[in-house]
């Protein structure tokens, strides 16, 4: 008997706190992901009324305006919170975090190469929602480029990492270990890439699978990284990395698969 009792004492507790912190996680990333899809209405509306909706340097970021919900909803929360040290972790990138910045690309482009033949064994189509929208191709507009380094490593990829490393992971470390953290966050990430897949014109329930496990393995890796670096210069980095770098598209003209 006292064997069960201490059982209770040990473990009820732990799981009340960890499905109460999975919850807190999940309605933030849910709360985050509608305030998101928001910021595209708004952001469209507000660029269609001005004129400037098919201008080039515009139109090659459009499809970022999700970051503008994300911005306003972190604000809001860090606002309420209170604790900022808590939830935004950064700093100037040391040695170790340059390796990090050169490691993570390395991982993704190896999941470039070895995940899509299986999702397309699975019947996982690969959304293409740009076609047709007169999105800007960045690798043929060099012009462009400093907007889409604005756009996308100063305020994009910082936006985002904010809310699912920073505020996200930083709820998840209140209820679970560094293993619960990573991989849940990672989970909560690819969640986000779904719900807004499901959303987006021509991409379909089976594409935005796709897009929640394509995001999800990514989330868990910056998910690492962060935890260990305490930094979101690094995951932010990488994370616009992913919109202009495609290193897994030399790799496949390397070694085709």
């Amino acid at each position: 008997m006292s064997v069960l009792t201490n059982w209770d004492a040990d473990w009820i507790p732990l799981i009340s706190t960890r499905l109460r912190t999975g919850v807190a996680a999940l309605g933030i990333a849910v709360i985050a992901c509608v305030t998101g899809v928001v910021g595209i209405v708004v952001a469209g509306t507000v660029l269609r009324f001005a004129g400037v909706l098919t201008v080039p340097a515009v139109s090659a970021l459009q499809l970022r305006s999700i970051q503008v919900g994300f911005t306003v909803f972190a604000a809001v929360f860090l606002a309420w919170r209170g604790d900022l040290d808590h939830y935004c972790k950064l700093r100037l990138p040391t040695l170790e975090d340059a390796a990090w910045i050169i490691f993570i690309p390395l991982v993704f482009a190896i999941q470039g190469v070895v995940l899509p033949p299986v999702l397309a064994a699975l019947g996982l189509p690969h959304p293409d929602p740009v076609a047709g929208t007169g999105h800007v191709d960045l690798a043929t507009e060099p012009l462009l480029w400093p907007a889409a380094f604005l756009g996308m490593f100063v305020f994009a990829a910082p936006a985002e990492e904010l809310v699912y490393r920073g505020i996200i992971q930083g709820t998840l470390r209140k209820g679970f270990n560094l293993a619960g953290v990573v991989v849940s966050g990672g989970l909560l990430f690819g969640l986000m890439h779904i719900l807004v897949g499901l959303f987006t014109p021509d991409v379909g329930m089976f594409g935005a699978l796709r897009w929640g496990i394509t995001t999800a393995l990514p989330g868990m890796v910056w998910g690492y990284a962060y935890e260990r670096t305490e930094n979101l210069a690094v995951t932010a980095i990488t994370h616009a990395m992913t919109w202009t770098v495609t290193v897994h598209e030399l790799v496949l003209n390397l070694v085709p698969v």
